[in-house]
């Protein structure tokens, strides 16, 4: 389902206090928890799809007809429409073009940094040249920086049940460090049929060589998926992680070792795990004193930002400024960006805070 069939409204009527929303949005941000491919507008895909002569569903109403389609009853159908989108990439301006539309959407929201996860051997595996592509994310980082202000890093990720492509995943970030990859990415199914072992001497041969450690764990699966990209992958930050709240145990050792979870609200109500905010295990977690950041996953299928985040957590369960300064101010922490930029972010973040009054 999408997140109108959530009961999720556009943020823009949630009954937030005026003020609190001028501070969500003036507030710089950082964002950790975003895929490139996930956060294509619908009408940059369609003109990506009649480029290359594409078929997307719903794509002959157009921009209206594709958002139609982007109702999910299962992680299984948002997949499918994730790598129809993705199969309109083709060559370097279409990788540029992506990532130069996110910088400009993420610039409207004050969002200043992003660790945006890609998938390249998704497109080497159906015949993108691998140089091409890494020119064209190279190209496209660059206008983001020098039009909109905002620092692109990648994370390549690993789709665990192509586990052939995990050593090229780890050649090609290498290769491409300079451009700014950061880190390796784990997604797809937390299933038993794909273990996560087979994946551990990648990962360390990655954290050796200086990237770090992203997987996707605790979301579609409950304590154990975690536990083991902690364990097996060296996980410096957890993608989701929401399913910690299962485990005493668990929650104790990740508070303990403040592990930060990117917690994407919207789109674990998209894919039917939760059924409304009010269900969500957020407030849990913040309660049992986790490091957590918020995060939009992949904002136009499920109909969000990381600014409608903000404003749905904060109308859902009543946060006041303080709240909203700690989770913005989290996600600077919890970034890989160097430690003057994070000084400099924190203190911006201050400043916005006293203009407006919230101090």
């Amino acid at each position: 389902m999408s997140g109108s069939d959530s009961g999720l409204d556009d943020g823009l009527d949630d009954g937030l206090d005026a003020g609190l929303g001028e501070l969500i949005g003036r507030l710089p941000k950082v964002e950790l928890h975003l895929h490139l491919e996930g956060s294509i507008p619908p009408e940059l895909a369609l003109r990506l799809a009649r480029r290359h002569g594409r078929g997307l569903p719903g794509m002959a109403d157009g921009a209206a007809g594709l958002r139609e389609h982007y109702r999910f009853a299962s992680f299984t159908e948002f997949v499918r429409m994730y790598l129809a989108i993705s199969a309109c990439l083709v060559d370097a301006e279409d990788f540029c073009e992506i990532a130069v539309a996110l910088g400009r959407e993420l610039a409207a929201q004050r969002v200043v940094y992003a660790e945006v996860t890609f998938t390249p051997m998704t497109h080497v595996a159906r015949g993108v040249d691998a140089a091409v592509m890494l020119a064209g994310l190279a190209e496209g980082r660059a206008r983001a920086r020098e039009q909109y202000g905002v620092e692109l890093a990648w994370v390549f990720d690993i789709v665990r049940s192509l586990g052939d492509q995990a050593a090229p995943t780890l050649e090609l970030a290498l290769r491409g460090r300079e451009q700014g990859v950061i880190g390796l990415g784990f997604s797809g199914p937390e299933a038993a049929g794909w273990p996560i072992a087979p994946f551990g001497p990648v990962f360390a041969r990655g954290r050796a060589e200086g990237l770090r450690s992203l997987p996707h764990a605790g979301e579609m699966a409950g304590p154990r998926s975690i536990w083991d990209a902690l364990t097996v992958l060296g996980a410096d930050r957890i993608g989701h992680g929401v399913r910690a709240v299962d485990e005493p145990a668990l929650l104790e050792h990740l508070a303990l070792h403040q592990v930060p979870l990117e917690v994407c609200p919207t789109s674990n109500l998209g894919i039917g795990l939760y059924p409304d905010l009010a269900a969500h295990p957020l407030p849990r977690l913040l309660a049992a004193g986790l490091a957590v950041s918020l995060a939009s996953d992949d904002p136009p299928m499920f109909a969000t930002s990381l600014v409608q985040e903000y404003r749905r957590c904060a109308a859902a369960y009543g946060w006041d400024a303080a709240q909203l300064r700690a989770l913005a101010a989290a996600g600077v922490r919890h970034s890989f960006m160097s430690e003057p930029r994070k000084v400099e972010l924190l203190a911006e973040q201050d400043r916005v805070a006293a203009e407006l009054g919230w101090v």
